[in-house]
């Protein structure tokens, strides 16, 4: 017989990195990437067309357009506009065609790429004729207009491939492509940029016929993780839209007209006398005297830092910050203000009485009149729609700290601002009081562009004033911007949470104690700070995270007294997944318990997996060593960048195959292995290719681990069954080298060994919950899984005042864990209730753990 021995590790740094092959290997495996790119540009050197692009008669007989010949859609594939457009086009071809070729096949990929550079051409340059036959101008400037490039047919292709994908590299590169491609048509309005987001919404069209054919998994509800990733990026993209459109050559878009309220050109002097003289308007004249004035680096910065402080509210979005939520929220709701102020204005005044160079009513359509309010008003109502995303809040005090920073830093450039204009050298016109000083450094930090709409009624005099003028705006958009880095940079934890986690570390020896931790819960300490209890309030329901944590004599204290106070705040207190340490404490008050769920623990010490019981563990590590599989241990912090990449997306496969959004409370996820105490034994093999992934919470009596608990437990499709039990065998033993007295394997809730069932018609009306709800989350399954390791049970249960509470304590337990589900994903989850795994798809019993 054979022990299961602990696998050699893996070199950190050679993990998540396969062999890199040579040039001359992947020519031969991507033959329609090398060819097509060879003739991209051997029809370019010959016609000389890879400096300018090709020449106006080549353009007019190979390009395409509505006034062309149908052989465009084809031909136009052959060249590109000029040197910039060759270079991104060869960086796109080699990042799109290459993983296409490798997921469809060469036949497929270039079948896609013709249909989609010729059928999306046509589609695209149809759309513009369509729309040009309204009348309107821009589109009727794009049917004049001639286009040569492949992006159509290499986004198609892009676009079939994602049917192929990963579930988190479909939707990464769904949604940057869409944003992309939208903004660009949007804001720079070419018919190339028409024609490329024809191209690739053909080519999630074919995606969808190919999943609906193939029975492909679809788009599933994001992690939390990779939601917060995603809504910060769309507010970035949504913020540096209108500035890129600004800088470019030609922003033809329908929302072109929102990058002239970031950038405006100084007037030439010929436009002035002829505004300014005799017969001119006098508003307009005093619209571009103001532009005038605005010269050197202070206006430029002007235009730049608002859409900075959007990115950097993004990047805090990213990280789930409530604080960047709060304040991007707030940013977004100025700009939706200020954009309908823009938007009424232009609709209540004659076309003929706008100020000039302003967003005029005349020859724009309708779209691009609101297009200053429909912007903001889209990212509001998504950060409004996602807010449930956004839950790490910052330290106490610390939202605090920042309206004082950010008010001083104001009060300071008011205060200058006030001194300077209220001076006895007069630097502004007239005598202008402090409210109307005031009021011109509001003005005077709306982007140059927005002069037009928001004018500033104070005209600078001396240098002094002008040089105010300049860069007071700047002052306070760098405050705010300055202020907001601070707010949303990562930040030590809340007070609370540093006294709870002192706790855990030295006295947390249950298997439920280190998710105390976790975001999301609230502390209660007792009186003398000994003890801790961690909950959340919902639904008027204080749920419990486990016991309370402390030293051993100061906990039956803190469980009467957390109740005691729980029911002072006028709130149910529900002790859920605790011991029974608990019921029997509370037994005199007339509480009651109920079964929830069984732990599975090992004690350690002799453990070995030797005799027939643990035959199939044996086989489980014996098969792991013929593959070539080793087993790695690491923290999130210090694995490699292609570890963290695979373990992400297994994460994002494990939710696609269950259909519903991701799990929290006592389920942990990606949020939750970035701590630097929790161990991850990932299972790799030679090439660097992840297989399998544990991950473990320590537990702590008197400051020394005594304990650990399985948290995440994921396998990949590739993957050869047994994996899990060789992680599970691997890191017992470990542990027990170590010095660990016990290794739990969590528990499954709804879901009893046989020998608790029968205990009440409570118990009974769980059991049966729980045999209704196995072909969505396997509960059973996964208690028979966890059987292998021949464990110990020992009760969890709920413990709470009175069976009338139930119903409210198990309506919170609900939201605790699912607080993101849609009311699709519930009917979703309903139907697959009643027909089995039609429509949710339950992965493999050993790709994750559940716990009560």
């Amino acid at each position: 017989m054979t022990t299961a021995p602990t696998r050699p590790a893996a070199d950190p740094g050679q993990a998540g990195r396969a062999p890199r092959p040579r040039v001359r290997e992947l020519v031969i495996r991507h033959p329609v990437t090398t060819a097509f790119l060879a003739l991209l540009v051997l029809t370019g050197a010959v016609t000389r067309s890879l400096v300018a692009g090709p020449p106006a008669p080549l353009l007019a007989a190979v390009g395409a357009g509505v006034q062309r010949h149908p052989s465009g859609l084809l031909t136009s594939a052959l060249w590109c506009a000029g040197a910039w457009p060759y270079a991104a086009t060869a960086v796109l071809a080699v990042l799109l065609l290459v993983p296409a070729e490798r997921l469809l096949g060469a036949v497929r990929t270039v079948a896609a790429l013709v249909v989609g550079q010729v059928v999306g051409s046509a589609l695209g340059l149809a759309a513009i004729a369509g729309l040009a036959a309204t009348g309107e101008g821009w589109p009727g400037e794009l049917s004049a207009a001639t286009t040569v490039g492949p992006l159509p047919g290499i986004l198609a292709v892009a676009g079939l491939t994602t049917a192929r994908s990963t579930a988190l590299w479909r939707r990464r590169l769904r949604l940057v492509l869409s944003v992309s491609l939208i903004a660009l048509v949007l804001y720079s309005g070419t018919t190339a940029d028409v024609l490329r987001l024809a191209g690739w919404l053909l080519g999630l069209m074919m995606a969808a016929v190919w999943g609906w054919r193939h029975d492909a998994l679809p788009v599933p509800h994001p992690s939390r993780r990779e939601g917060r990733a995603l809504v910060a990026l769309v507010v970035a993209v949504t913020a540096l839209g209108p500035l890129l459109a600004a800088l470019s050559r030609t922003p033809d878009g329908p929302w072109a007209v929102v990058s002239h309220l970031f950038v405006s050109g100084r007037p030439g002097h010929g436009l002035l006398r002829a505004v300014c003289g005799p017969g001119g308007d006098p508003s307009d004249c005093r619209v571009l005297q103001a532009r005038a004035r605005l010269t050197g680096h202070g206006p430029a910065l002007l235009t730049v830092l608002p859409v900075v402080l959007q990115v950097v509210l993004a990047e805090g979005l990213r990280r789930g910050r409530r604080a960047a939520w709060v304040a991007a929220v707030l940013l977004g709701g100025v700009l939706t203000l200020a954009g309908g102020f823009v938007v009424a204005s232009v609709l209540r005044t004659p076309a003929e009485a706008l100020p000039l160079l302003a967003i005029r009513r005349t020859d724009l359509p309708a779209v691009s009149v609101a297009a200053p309010l429909m912007a903001p008003l889209a990212v509001l109502l998504l950060l409004l729609v996602t807010h449930g995303r956004f839950d790490v809040r910052a330290a106490p005090g610390a939202g605090r700290r920042w309206i004082v920073s950010a008010a001083g830093g104001l009060a300071v450039v008011g205060l200058v601002y006030l001194g300077v204009g209220m001076g006895p050298d007069q630097q502004f016109a007239g005598r202008p009081s402090a409210g109307l000083l005031l009021t011109d450094l509001l003005a005077r930090m709306a982007p140059p562009g927005w002069l037009g709409e928001f004018l500033p009624p104070l005209i600078p005099l001396h240098n002094p004033a002008r040089a105010l003028a300049g860069w007071a705006g700047v002052a306070a958009w760098t405050v705010l911007l300055v202020t907001a880095v601070r707010l949303v940079r990562p930040a030590a934890p809340p007070g609370d949470a540093v006294r709870a986690r002192r706790l855990v570390d030295r006295h947390g020896c249950t298997p439920l104690a280190f998710m105390t931790t976790w975001v999301g819960n609230r502390y209660w300490f007792s009186p003398d700070g000994r003890a801790v209890v961690a909950y959340r309030v919902i639904g008027g329901v204080a749920l419990t995270t486990g016991d309370p944590i402390g030293e051993p004599e100061a906990r039956p204290a803190a469980v009467r007294q957390f109740t005691a106070w729980c029911e002072e705040n006028g709130w149910t207190p529900g002790w859920y997944s605790v011991t029974s340490e608990v019921p029997d404490v509370l037994a005199d008050a007339g509480f009651q318990q109920l079964q929830v769920a069984a732990e599975t623990w090992l004690p350690l010490g002799d453990l070995a997996f030797t005799g027939r019981r643990w035959q199939d563990v044996r086989t489980a590590v014996n098969r792991a060593g013929r593959e070539g599989v080793t087993a790695l241990w690491t923290t999130w912090r210090e694995a490699p960048l292609g570890l963290r990449e695979q373990i992400a997306q297994l994460s994002e496969e494990w939710l696609a195959a269950k259909g519903l959004p991701e799990m929290g409370f006592t389920l942990g996820g990606l949020d939750e292995l970035t701590d630097d105490g929790v161990r991850c034994l990932l299972a790799v093999d030679h090439n660097g290719r992840l297989h399998g992934l544990t991950s473990w919470l320590p537990a702590h009596q008197d400051g020394v681990t005594v304990g650990w608990t399985l948290d995440v437990m994921r396998r990949p499709r590739h993957a050869s069954p047994g994996t899990v039990e060789f992680l599970i065998a691997t890191a017992a033993l470990t542990f027990q080298d170590e010095g660990a007295q016990w290794v739990s394997l969590s528990g499954a809730p709804l879901a009893l060994p046989p020998g608790a069932e029968g205990q009440s018609a409570l118990t009974r009306m769980l059991q049966f919950a729980g045999r209704t709800m196995e072909p969505v989350y396997g509960f059973r399954s996964l208690l028979a899984f966890k059987a292998k390791f021949q464990p110990h049970y020992r009760p969890l249960w709920l413990v709470y005042p009175s069976t009338a509470d139930l119903p409210r304590i198990a309506r919170a337990v609900s939201q605790a864990y699912l607080p993101d589900l849609s009311p699709a994903q519930a009917a979703r989850l309903a139907t697959a209730l009643v027909r089995g795994h039609r429509h949710v798809r339950r992965p493999p019993v050993e790709v994750m753990v559940r716990r009560a």
